[in-house]
């Protein structure tokens, strides 16, 4: 989810990036997941970056530059990792994206990461620049799920629906199942309404035989 989105370590961006920017990445990453948005300083990612301190100066000047170009970069991974490996049919890949989104298992790192990312969320309202990068990966993936409720429909695998404003109400869902889980540290409640989700899916959406 955008952020609630799957597993999107910046180490996982590797293969793109240039070893510098990647180090640069994974130092925000660990960052955000230690400290939370708040106390998240140019400081505090200097202390998490493994090559020259004056080198993160160097290319960043301030926490929201590098905050931006932290979230492009999850921006890119996530829409590749969307539309990877498409699936014959597409209620199988609907609920392939719904565990890409949540994921069955986190580790305490990853937990708190995604408490940092909706602290950033948060201050959306007040900063132009968080704003359209949140608003990019918010439609990266209600694209992904509504192309695939579209080819549902047009293949007559799933009910007659408007795959747009299903997407919107699923995307949603699947937002508040995150926040929700996060917020508390529940990762059972994240398993919990994902399983919930999926049977709901399978009588809102499939054709009945």
């Amino acid at each position: 989810m955008g952020g609630t989105s799957g597993e999107e370590r910046p180490t996982t961006l590797g293969e793109d990036l240039d070893e510098t920017t990647a180090a640069i990445m994974e130092a925000v990453y660990r960052a955000l997941s230690n400290n939370g948005y708040p106390a998240t300083t140019m400081s505090e990612i200097a202390a998490e970056f493994e090559k020259s301190k004056s080198l993160l100066y160097y290319h960043y000047e301030s926490k929201e530059e590098i905050l931006n170009d932290f979230f492009a970069h999850l921006c890119e991974r996530l829409e590749a990792t969307l539309v990877e490996d498409p699936y014959d049919d597409p209620h199988e890949q609907l609920l392939a994206l719904i565990d890409r989104l949540l994921p069955a298992e986190m580790d305490d790192e990853s937990l708190r990461f995604r408490r940092a990312f909706f602290e950033i969320r948060s201050q959306a309202p007040h900063n132009q620049s968080y704003h359209e990068q949140i608003e990019r990966s918010d439609e990266i993936i209600l694209e992904a799920l509504t192309e695939t409720i579209r080819r549902g429909v047009d293949e007559d695998r799933f009910a007659d629906v408007d795959p747009e404003r299903e997407a919107e109400l699923l995307f949603s869902t699947i937002y508040g199942i995150m926040e929700r889980g996060v917020t508390l540290e529940d990762r059972a409640l994240i398993e919990r309404n994902k399983e919930t989700l999926h049977d709901r899916i399978d009588r809102w959406l499939l054709e009945s035989e």
